[in-house]
């Protein structure tokens, strides 16, 4: 593995990333105003999995030779909390997926491969929808980010920061993208790879290792690292490895990357990249209703051409882009509006195709921006022939 993707010290790890109405805007501790040490790429953690336990609130065991009687104690304070957390967000929300899953998906083309744009770092979903897959691949605006490289600085504020970032996608099961553009984009100890790290290993799965990457021009992933030239890589990421007994080892990428057409015009190994991959499954969820305009078309385009299964949200691809003659498309749940945020992007042919009734199918959790049972709705659309 190359350089491992670990901070300094502590800082602000991770902060309020995704605040939703379930819970009040938690007040941090003074030492938050303290600047946030530079992530760096060093020598290969010795333990990722033993990292990951100990931010999933799971395990301690591999610390707690070096913590402090102030740091054992916040950590177990924290590790209540998330497992609580967790069990909820496990009965409401995954445990529903799964047999969602089992009913309805049955018959779906087993995908290798598994796209998630405008993701943010929800492992969670990619996992529930697609626990067959042996890949995984997500795209965000925020940045790969990292975690303390020594145990002192699992410092007792770091407990509640970290929570912070996962708290809200526990009780609605989205990030909110405000959120996250102010808090996971800024502070050099901020990013996505702790609640990456916490999401996996909370779904059961060890981890394997973890490794700084980055799309070259030429659409191949190499080793990179925050320092990397340009012309090396045109976007950073990161690769986790994990594996449990069921699955074996599978591979999440999550990549740094703004994938509006302009964007992509300047980073041409981008698309390249996903151009390139295997034809398998996309997930789309609480994506802003990005795809629903015209510059985000390329985007759009690369998930129709690659894609043999398409499972979203109204705020994913226009229902009206699923062409009969290429797909067949079952609906799930209920739809009207979208929340008043996103009003504008409303879809009449959507709205007629579930006032119909014609073969739409209940929906017993709820799922984006509609987060509670019995408003939220799913599109499945499957390629002929697969």
């Amino acid at each position: 593995m190359k350089g491992s993707l670990i901070c300094a010290g502590l800082g602000l790890a991770v902060s309020a990333w995704a605040q939703g109405p379930a819970f009040g805007t938690a007040t941090l501790a003074a030492s938050l105003t303290t600047p946030a040490p530079a992530c760096v790429a060093q020598e290969p953690v010795a333990n990722w999995d033993a990292a990951a336990q100990l931010i999933a609130g799971a395990n301690s065991a591999a610390y707690a030779a070096s913590f402090s009687n102030e740091q054992k104690s916040a950590w177990a304070d924290y590790a209540k909390t998330a497992t609580a957390d967790w069990g909820r967000l496990k009965r409401r929300y995954v445990d529903h997926i799964a047999a969602w899953r089992g009913k309805y998906l049955a018959k779906s083309p087993v995908a290798s491969v598994v796209f998630y744009p405008f993701s943010g770092p929800d492992a969670t979903n990619p996992l529930a929808f697609f626990p067959d897959a042996r890949e995984y691949v997500l795209a965000g605006l925020e940045p790969p980010g990292c975690i303390p490289s020594q145990a002192e600085a699992f410092t007792p504020e770091y407990w509640p920061a970290l929570r912070q970032g996962w708290q809200s996608a526990a009780a609605l099961g989205f990030f909110k993208t405000d959120d996250m553009k102010h808090d996971l984009a800024q502070g050099n100890a901020g990013g996505v790879l702790p609640v990456l790290l916490f999401l996996i290993s909370r779904a059961g799965n060890s981890i394997v290792d973890v490794s700084q990457i980055g799309i070259t021009p030429a659409g191949t992933v190499a080793a990179s690292a925050d320092h990397s030239p340009a012309q090396a890589v045109e976007v950073h990421g990161v690769a986790i490895r994990f594996k449990d007994a069921q699955h074996g080892e599978r591979t999440l990428r999550y990549f740094a990357v703004n994938l509006q057409n302009s964007r992509l015009s300047r980073r041409p190994g981008v698309a390249k990249y996903l151009e390139n991959l295997p034809a398998g499954a996309t997930l789309v969820k609480s994506a802003s209703y990005l795809m629903h305009r015209r510059y985000f078309s390329q985007v759009r385009g690369i998930i129709l051409a690659k894609s043999n299964l398409v499972i979203e949200d109204d705020s994913g691809v226009p229902y009206h882009y699923f062409d009969p003659a290429t797909w067949d498309v079952r609906l799930f749940g209920t739809y009207d509006t979208p929340i008043d945020l996103f009003k504008e992007w409303v879809q009449e042919d959507l709205q007629a195709a579930y006032q119909s009734g014609d073969g739409v199918q209940p929906l017993d959790f709820g799922i984006s921006y509609k987060w509670r049972p019995g408003e939220s709705n799913l599109l499945v659309a499957t390629r002929h022939g697969k």
